[in-house]
C-alpha cells in the first residue's frame, strides 16, 4: 500500500540493530516517512494498519537469472514480468538481472531481445520486485562451470563497444587470470564506468594474478567483490586462491598486500552450493557488512521440473533446492528463495536476526550502489517483510505490492 501504518513487534534497523519492543513505520507514497520506536506523537493513521511479530526490510537479490516463464534460462529475463511478480514470495523485493552472453562472428553480445525485454522494467515499482540493474555473469571468465562456452580474447575496443551496449549494468563478473594477460585494461574500463569487478568463474587464477586486480581496484579507491565465493574458484592453503582473499577479513602486513581492500563476497544459501559447515565458517569469517547472500536463482522450486540451458537438458533436483544437468549432479544454479536461506541463517546458523538480515538486505544494496532500498529508515523506499514469529513471510509490503 501507498499508505499505511506498520506497527512491528520487533524491527530491524539500519546497520543490523535488532530493535526488541513495539516499533511503528509510518508509510506515506510508498517511501517511509518516519520510524518511531515508541508511541509518543503519532497522530491518526493516513491508510490500513499492518500488525507483525518481526518487520524487516525487503531482501536485495544481487544475482538472479529469473525464475522461468520461458523454456531456457538464456531467455528467462526476456520475460521479467514472470520473475518479478513471483520473487516478492521469495521475500525478494528489489534484484539484478544476471545475464549470460552468447557470441557472434566477432565478439559476445547480450541479446536485443533481452535488452528491450528489461529496459522498461529498471526501476519500475509496480511490476513485482523492482528491477535495478543487471549483472553480467561474464564474458570474460575462465572457468565455465555451467555457463554457455564462448570466446574470451576480446579486445579492449570490443569490450567498450560491449559495455556501451547494456543500460543500467551495475555488476560484471571477470577473471582476474585472464585480465593479468592485458594488464587488467577491461577491468580498469569497468571500474572508469563506475561499474562493479566481481572476481570469479577463475578455479586457476594465481595469487599475484589476483593481488593486481586489487592493486588496480585500489589505484581508484574501489573495493572488488567475488561472485559466489567456493563455487568456480579455489582454495589453498599454501597456493591462495580466490576463495582464500574472500575469506580474509584483513590482509596480511605484506609488501604485497599493502594498500589493498579485502573484498565483499556473495554466499549462494540454499545449502547445495556450499556446506552448512563451510557457510559456518565463511559467516563467522567476514563481517555481515562484508557478505552478500543470493539466490543464483534458475528456476522455480518444483522438484523434476525440466529446462533447457542453451541446448542442455536440466531439472529441479529431488531436493528441489538446486538445479543440475540432467542425469547428473553437476550444478547449473538454485532455486531457493532468500526467505529460506533467513530461515537457515537464524535458525541452523544461530546467525542474529539482524546479522542474517543485513547480509539479505543492506550489505547488497550497498555494495551494487542501490540508493533507497535495503533498510528500514526515512526516506527509503518502503519494502517491509512482515514475518510471523518462525521467520516465515506473512506479506511483504511496499510500493511494489
Amino acid at each position: 500500500d501507498l499508505d499505511c501504518r506498520v506497527v512491528c513487534g520487533r524491527v530491524v534497523l539500519p546497520g543490523g540493530q535488532l530493535f526488541d519492543g513495539k516499533c511503528t513505520v509510518e508509510v506515506t507514497d510508498g517511501v517511509i516517512s518516519s520510524v518511531n520506536l515508541d508511541d509518543s506523537g503519532l497522530g491518526p493513521p493516513n491508510g490500513p494498519i499492518y500488525e507483525s511479530p518481526l518487520v524487516v526490510p525487503g531482501f536485495v537479490d544481487i544475482h538472479n537469472h529469473g525464475i522461468g516463464g520461458t523454456d531456457d534460462i538464456l531467455d528467462h529475463w526476456t520475460n521479467p514480468d514472470y520473475s518479478l511478480k513471483r520473487l516478492p514470495s521469495w521475500g525478494i523485493t528489489s534484484c539484478l538481472a544476471s545475464v549470460v552472453f552468447c557470441s557472434t562472428s566477432h565478439s559476445p553480445v547480450l541479446p536485443d531481445k533481452i535488452i528491450s525485454s528489461l529496459t522498461p522494467c529498471f526501476g519500475d515499482t509496480k511490476r513485482g520486485a523492482v528491477l535495478e540493474g543487471i549483472h553480467a555473469e561474464g564474458p570474460i571468465i575462465n572457468d565455465w562451470g555451467a555457463l554457455p562456452k564462448i570466446p574470451t580474447d576480446i579486445s579492449l575496443r570490443d569490450f567498450d563497444h560491449l559495455l556501451n551496449s547494456i543500460p543500467r549494468l551495475r555488476m560484471m563478473t571477470i577473471s582476474p587470470q585472464l585480465e593479468a594477460k592485458i594488464g587488467y585494461k577491461r577491468l580498469e574500463a569497468l571500474l572508469m564506468r563506475n561499474i562493479l569487478p566481481a572476481l570469479g568463474h577463475d578455479k586457476t587464477a594465481k595469487e599475484s594474478d589476483i593481488l593486481g586486480a586489487f592493486k588496480t581496484a585500489s589505484l581508484h579507491k574501489r573495493r572488488l567483490h567475488i561472485t559466489h565465493c567456493f563455487n568456480v574458484s579455489s582454495f589453498h592453503h599454501r597456493e591462495p586462491g580466490l576463495v582464500n582473499f574472500g575469506l580474509a577479513a584483513e590482509f596480511p602486513h605484506l609488501d604485497e598486500y599493502a594498500g589493498i581492500q579485502p573484498p565483499t563476497i556473495e554466499l549462494v544459501g540454499d545449502l547445495e552450493h556450499i556446506h552448512p559447515l563451510t557457510l559456518a565458517c565463511a559467516v563467522r569469517a567476514r563481517s555481515a557488512a562484508d557478505i552478500a547472500f543470493v539466490t543464483d536463482a534458475v528456476q522455480e522450486p518444483v522438484q523434476g521440473r525440466k529446462v533447457m540451458y542453451n541446448g542442455r537438458h536440466l531439472e529441479v533436483s529431488s531436493t528441489a533446492k538446486r538445479v543440475v544437468l540432467s542425469g547428473t549432479e553437476t550444478l547449473a544454479g538454485s532455486c531457493t528463495s532468500l526467505i529460506k536461506t533467513f530461515e537457515f541463517l537464524v535458525n541452523k546458523l544461530r546467525v542474529p536476526i539482524g546479522s542474517a538480515v543485513r547480509m539479505l538486505s543492506e550489505t547488497p544494496a550497498r555494495i551494487v550502489g542501490l540508493d533507497g532500498v535495503g533498510k528500514i529508515a526515512v526516506g527509503q523506499r518502503a519494502n517491509l517483510l512482515c514475518l510471523d514469529s518462525r521467520l516465515s513471510c506473512r506479506k511483504p509490503l511496499s510500493r511494489v505490492t
